[in-house]
Formats: C-alpha cells, structure tokens, sequence
C-alpha cells in the first residue's frame, strides 16, 4: 500500500512537472532559457521535490504557529514552499509561471532571492503577529502575491501601464477576499483553508520590499 501510494505521488508529480513544460513552452514560441529564468526554475524544483517528502518530515518544515513561538524559527521560510495537495502545488507553479513570464528579467537572481527571502519573512512575520488563528500554513501564493506586486511596481516605474492595471487587480483581489471570506470551493480542491491573510500580507510584502527597493537602491541592475 505504502509503495502503491508513493507511485501514485510520484506519477502526479510527473504530470505537474509535464503540464508546466508544455504551458512554459507554448507561452513564447521558441523563448530560449535565460539567466534571469534560473531562480524561478530552481524555485519550481524545490517546491516539486519538496513534495515527494513524507508527511513526517513535511511536518518539520511547515508554518506552525506554536513551533515557531518554540524557536523553531526556519519555518518562517519553509513554510512557503509546502502544499497540501497537487492541485494546490499546480497552481502555485501556475502561478509562478506566470510571474517568471512577466517579471522574470528586472532583477538579478540574487537580488531576487533576497526579494522572495524578505517577502517570505514578512508573510510569516505578519501571520505570527496580526493572524493568531492560523495555526498551520503552507503554500507558494503569499510569496506569488509578493512577486507580482514587486514586477507591477517596476513596472510602473518604468512607465507601462499594465503595472497600474496589475496592481490594481491584485488590490482588488485581495480586498474583495477580506471582504468575502476564502473560496470554499478552492478550500475543497487543496484539501485546506484558503490563508486570504497570506495573500494580503504578500502584497503588503511586496510594497515595502519595493520602498526598500527604491530607498536603498540594491537592485538598480537591470539584466
């Protein structure tokens, strides 16, 4: 049984992995790999190999509320990379996708790593401290959040109008789910509450890493 599960994990993988290539490879005819493609890519290969973890060590890296109170402080980072099904682990790689597309050349790799570590940071910090009834949070989209609030602010800065046009959708989104409450469909398909307070704190994030941006010019090097 155990084996016949951990094929079944393995094949579900393998379709996520598969899906994603085709949608990368039919989003931009013959787009070619680039160096600003990488933290994204690596990113996915985390977030999918991190799935095929069993649920015993999982449990070690996941946002828990009452483990990070104990000092077990790296969960404010591996939470992030965790899903609690497929399907959730889809759509962030949708997800992420769509930011790598979007975004992917602004900044240079490690700028962005430093970006989605701080974001991540502030995510987590912000459940602790104003979220007290989420006791267990995993997922990509508090960070996605971050990202595309970061790739809509440069582009505002560089004057395009589809900067405004995201970040007004992702505020609009993210008030219209404060004021709605989750998705109990969505919550039934990834098997888990939906964090909307994750995804507000990710565009929160993603505003004050970008003041950061601005005031202290750390990635002013556009690839």
């Amino acid at each position: 049984m155990c084996c016949d599960r951990r094929q079944n994990q393995l094949d579900v993988t393998a379709q996520i992995v598969l899906h994603s290539a085709f949608v990368f490879a039919q989003a931009k005819p013959l787009m070619l790999l680039r160096c600003y493609h990488v933290p994204y890519l690596l990113l996915a290969l985390v977030l999918v190999l991190l799935s095929l973890l069993p649920d015993s060590l999982q449990q070690l890296l996941q946002y828990q509320r009452n483990a990070i109170g104990n000092g077990q402080l790296w969960r404010l980072f591996s939470g992030h990379l965790l899903h609690s099904n497929y399907w959730h682990l889809l759509m962030n790689l949708a997800g992420l996708l769509l930011a790598m597309l979007l975004h992917s050349h602004y900044y240079r790799p490690a700028v962005l790593y430093s970006q989605w570590a701080l974001c991540a940071l502030l995510i987590s910090v912000a459940l602790y401290m104003y979220s007290p009834d989420i006791a267990i949070y995993v997922g990509l989209s508090g960070l996605l959040h971050s990202m595309l609030t970061l790739g809509a602010l440069r582009d505002i800065q560089l004057k395009m109008r589809s900067g405004w046009i995201l970040l007004a959708g992702l505020c609009i989104k993210v008030g219209w789910e404060q004021w709605q409450g989750p998705d109990a469909q969505l919550a039934e398909l990834i098997a888990a509450s939906v964090a909307i307070d994750a995804h507000f704190y990710g565009v929160i994030a993603g505003l004050v890493v970008a003041a950061l941006v601005w005031l202290i010019p750390l990635s002013s090097g556009k690839k």
